[in-house]
């Protein structure tokens, strides 16, 4: 704790400050700190085990200023290329995101607001999410750490292989996305005002990417989805749409499950996360093959 401490000082550049609480946060990839330093309120993010092999510091803190500079990111404080410990300025009274909170409809507007001003901001980011790069990039990663692979693997992996070339040949036009909007990145002020943090896996992709992730992640029922697709789009979905969506649940499943055994083998612990996100994979492939 002491070196935290040390860091914290260093950081923000008040060597003598007192630091009068420091309380975990939640977060699934990294460590987070709530750190009261002389009556002011700071997020610390110290990266989680083995991020470095998948995530450009550059690249997150560019995707970092481009969300402040669209009012949608807290004040960022400080952020080290090297380490990648970050430093932003707490919201006041806020509130995270929980599925309860995601799946009210006056909640469900705002977030639609959000994804609608990243994704129509008619500007670029300087990376694009190489989203199957990074399926390759965490399998080999969990292969050398010496993970035990779910049952059924490599006949889902077949089944991506050919999905993916489905998707390419859709030729989507990309627009910046976050790519990891789990409910746990975001926060609402006191003045009802939501804040979409946490840009490490951000880049240019499929916009329906983060419509399909924000659905899962905030375990929205048939009913509310609907709902909330409404509100981004202002109209139903196209048939067209609603594959894409179920495509990218799919993929979303596949990829987090690797990510799984690779975080668990550097000394994290998910329990069942990992195997029931594969299991909804491979379930979800035999719908959207019924639907060809």
């Amino acid at each position: 704790m002491e070196k935290l401490i040390d860091l914290i000082r260093e950081a923000l550049q008040l060597p003598d400050a007192k630091i009068e609480n420091i309380e975990t946060t939640g977060g699934m990839t990294n460590l987070n700190y709530l750190v009261t330093i002389d009556s002011a309120d700071f997020i610390v993010r110290i990266p989680g085990n083995g991020t470095e092999e998948f995530i450009d510091r550059r690249i997150e803190k560019e995707n970092l200023e481009f969300a402040s500079s669209l009012g949608i990111n807290p004040e960022l404080r400080y952020f080290n290329l090297e380490t990648g410990l970050k430093v932003t300025k707490k919201i006041v009274n806020a509130t995270t995101l929980t599925p309860t909170i995601a799946s009210e409809e006056k909640t469900m507007v705002k977030i639609a607001e959000i994804f609608r001003t990243v994704h129509n901001s008619n500007r670029s980011m300087s990376n694009r999410f190489e989203l199957f790069e990074m399926m390759a990039n965490f399998e080999e990663l969990a292969l050398e750490a010496g993970a035990e692979f779910f049952d059924g693997f490599d006949e889902v992996k077949k089944d991506i292989n050919t999905l993916q070339q489905y998707f390419d040949d859709l030729k989507i036009k990309e627009v910046p996305c976050h790519i990891d909007p789990a409910c746990s990145n975001f926060i609402i002020s006191d003045e009802d005002k939501v804040y979409l943090i946490d840009w490490e896996y951000s880049g240019m992709f499929d916009p329906m990417w983060d419509i399909a992730a924000h659905a899962l992640e905030a375990k929205l029922t048939e009913t509310e989805e609907a709902f909330f697709v409404r509100q981004y789009f202002g109209r139903e979905a196209t048939v067209a749409e609603e594959k894409r969506m179920l495509l990218h649940k799919i993929f979303q499943d596949y990829l987090w499950s690797l990510w799984t055994l690779f975080k668990e083998e550097k000394g994290d612990d998910f329990g069942a996360y990992g195997k029931n996100r594969f299991e909804r994979a491979r379930k979800n492939i035999e719908i959207f093959n019924q639907a060809e």
